[in-house]
């Protein structure tokens, strides 16, 4: 998350930065009104695109799948209070922000690419499991019966497929009630209109 936050900042300062700077020299109404993102190259928009998507996906998913499966002593002591909530409760509630008080919407487009995450995930615990000794994940361990192993791996997946759908469905209510009286501009998903991009 913080990385798309990041990115996110320096886009909104960058654009913020060039209004100004658009309006001090009284320029045409869409002159200065760019980003760099614009201007990147459409493998980094992609990227970017890519990047907004976990945001609106994971947090959701890791919330879920920890309260659900892997919560016992979250609460043992004050510091695994904290940890847990920083980590397993409010990423969802920056989540929720980024939904609300943003224009974006998650692409279908990009399940493969968060299926693939997800493998490349559940890969890195059998690594660890390897390497170390333990299982990151204590419901990847195949001695709990393989039957309830594959129904996680396949049920995560299915649930980050579900999360995307919902917040779709968020995404189509914010822009129909939220921005009701403010058309917005002919461009696609992710304001990328500039340069011919179609991303």
């Amino acid at each position: 998350m913080c990385s798309y936050f990041w990115a996110s900042a320096v886009q909104t300062l960058s654009f913020s930065s060039r209004m100004h700077k658009a309006e001090a020299a009284k320029a045409r109404p869409t002159e200065g009104r760019e980003y760099p993102l614009q201007q990147w190259p459409r493998f980094l928009q992609l990227l970017h695109v890519f990047l907004a998507c976990t945001i609106f996906v994971f947090p959701f998913l890791v919330t879920i799948v920890f309260w659900a499966l892997l919560a016992d002593g979250a609460f043992s002591n004050e510091y695994n209070t904290w940890k847990n909530i920083s980590v397993h409760a409010l990423n969802s509630v920056f989540a929720l922000l980024e939904i609300f008080l943003s224009r974006i919407v998650p692409r279908w487009a990009n399940i493969p690419i968060l299926i693939l995450v997800l493998g490349g995930y559940i890969g890195v615990a059998y690594i660890t499991h390897a390497t170390q000794g333990f299982y990151t994940y204590s419901f990847l361990d195949p001695s709990h019966g393989a039957g309830k192993l594959a129904g996680y791996i396949v049920g995560i997946p299915v649930a980050a497929i579900i999360i995307l759908a919902l917040v779709k469905g968020v995404c189509w209510i914010r822009d129909k009630l939220l921005a009701k009286g403010t058309p917005r501009p002919q461009e696609d998903e992710y304001h990328l209109r500039e340069k011919g991009s179609n991303v």
